[in-house]
């Protein structure tokens, strides 16, 4: 999350090195930015994060390996994953907003 010149998305309250931080639910992480590091292929606005097994001791395990991960969709009430959801894609309900 950074823009072509290498400057931060990421908000100060996470400095470089952060991890192994338990994050409240609504916490402002940053804001997205659409530098993929290769001038010739932007990103659109998307979002990685994992749900990382933890080793039984306390640490997380390596997210790298898909098997350490969990599939975030019933945590969120959305289908994400895309394996099995081909034909759609994801989006949080709007709810009844006043406009």
């Amino acid at each position: 999350m950074a823009d072509s010149t290498g400057h931060s998305f990421i908000s100060d309250r996470f400095p470089a090195g952060t991890s192994e931080k338990y994050i409240e639910a609504g916490t402002f992480l940053g804001y997205q930015g659409n530098y993929s590091g290769d001038p010739g292929n932007p990103v659109g606005v998307h979002l990685h994060f994992s749900i990382v097994r933890d080793d039984g001791n306390g640490h997380f395990t390596n997210e790298l390996e898909i098997r350490n991960t969990l599939d975030p969709s019933p945590y969120l009430g959305l289908p994400l994953n895309a394996y099995k959801n081909r034909d759609q894609i994801p989006q949080c309900p709007s709810g009844d907003q006043e406009e």
